[in-house]
């Protein structure tokens, strides 16, 4: 062989190396924990999901609880995103909370990534970005991983070909990738694959903390009948209502005479393991479910940028929209920001947990400090988020 052949060799192995040590690079940053504002004085502690499953410890799916305890007695109320890691409104929403909120009476546990083996990877063939930046008041960047709606196979692999699960839900052929999709396999296992083992230590904080009422957060495709639905269980419907009479209520106060596009929907009876059913049937809580609309979750969606999960504006979806294809998750040039979505998530939470006192006075849970709905839409999270430094 000679000089030039080997010349070129060197340097085709040389290009090699390189891009496996870029790529080897993002799936190393992928898998470090996000940092998270943790200054506000109400937060009493961060405990670990661990600690109502042991066999949690030390993997993947032992994720962080944001804990604001008033020492006063009340109501208590879990509220968690990132069920699935690519539905980013329900993130932000948790994120916020945890960096603001204050209570006065009751109990208060926040989960901004529920599935945390999720946010360690991407939607797989679609180009997608793996983070947000928002440029703060301060000049600071904060940073905040996009992920999957599955758990990431690296930390739960194979796949198995059949499997029953405890909620009585059958997962086979094109279904058995759900074994790790943590809205498929409430109310888990102990001991089990991870995420049933993540759903089981769900459901053991809810027991064992006597959680009241159980938060939710998702996004839809605009395909999706559900958008802007508030899904109850039977239990949680009376609930449901008064906080959306509320919600509205307050923001024809506001000026807003329109109100919220939010609409109730009782959970199906065979909506065998996910969160609203599966959780509202194997514990006390009331357990609901609310779906924001978000064009990256649709079929029909353009690349996934982080400008398309940010500002929502999608022409595909715009499209389809003036040719009257869609029912319920109607897009126009407007898009649908992310703090559109979040707002609505924070509003629907923050009205659940105010009607949680008024129909059960036993079980009062007070929060204050939380932006309005006018605040983060109109400031957006450049100015609500806090720096971290």
């Amino acid at each position: 062989m000679n000089t030039k052949h080997i010349l070129r060799n060197v340097v085709v192995l040389l290009a090699a190396l390189a891009l496996a040590f870029l790529a080897g690079q993002e799936f190393y940053d992928l898998q470090q924990p996000d940092e998270f504002y943790t200054a506000n004085p109400a937060l009493t502690r961060i405990a670990k999901l661990s600690e109502y499953n042991p066999n949690l410890k030390g993997t993947a799916g032992d994720t962080d609880i944001y804990v604001f305890d008033s020492g006063v007695p009340g109501g208590v109320a879990l509220i968690y995103g990132g069920t699935h890691a690519n539905e980013t409104a329900a993130v932000m929403s948790a994120i916020t909370y945890i960096e603001n909120v204050s209570v006065s009476q009751g109990k208060l546990f926040v989960i901004p990534q529920a599935n945390l083996s999720a946010f360690s990877a991407t939607l797989p063939l679609r180009a997608q970005a793996s983070h947000m930046n928002f440029t703060l008041t301060d000049g600071s960047t904060r940073q905040v991983r996009i992920g999957t709606r599955l758990a990431n196979p690296v930390h739960q692999w194979p796949d198995p070909n059949y499997r029953l699960n405890t909620s009585g839900r059958m997962l086979q052929h094109g279904e058995i990738a759900e074994i790790r999709n943590l809205n498929r396999n409430h109310p888990g296992l102990e001991e089990g694959y991870l995420v049933e083992m993540v759903c089981y230590g769900i459901r053991k904080l809810v027991e064992t903390e006597n959680v009241d009422l159980l938060f939710d957060g998702h996004e839809a495709s605009p395909e999706f009948r559900a958008v802007n639905f508030l899904i109850a269980h039977e239990r949680a419907m009376d609930l449901g209502s008064a906080a959306i009479l509320n919600a509205n209520l307050d923001a024809m106060m506001e000026g807003n005479m329109d109100g919220y596009p939010f609409k109730l929907d009782r959970s199906g009876a065979t909506s065998w393991g996910l969160s609203h059913r599966a959780l509202g049937d194997n514990t006390n809580a009331m357990a609901t479910l609310f779906e924001s609309l978000n064009p990256v979750m649709g079929f029909c969606h353009d690349k996934v940028t982080e400008e398309l999960v940010k500002d929502g504006i999608s022409p595909n979806y715009v499209k389809i929209t003036e040719l009257g294809l869609l029912s319920s998750g109607e897009l126009t040039e407007a898009g649908s920001p992310i703090e559109l979505r979040a707002a609505y998530h924070m509003e629907m939470s923050r009205h659940l947990i105010g009607a949680l006192g008024e129909l059960y006075p036993e079980k009062t849970l007070t929060i204050s400090g939380l932006p309005t709905f006018n605040d983060l839409v109109t400031n957006g999270f450049e100015g609500i988020l806090k720096p971290l430094k």
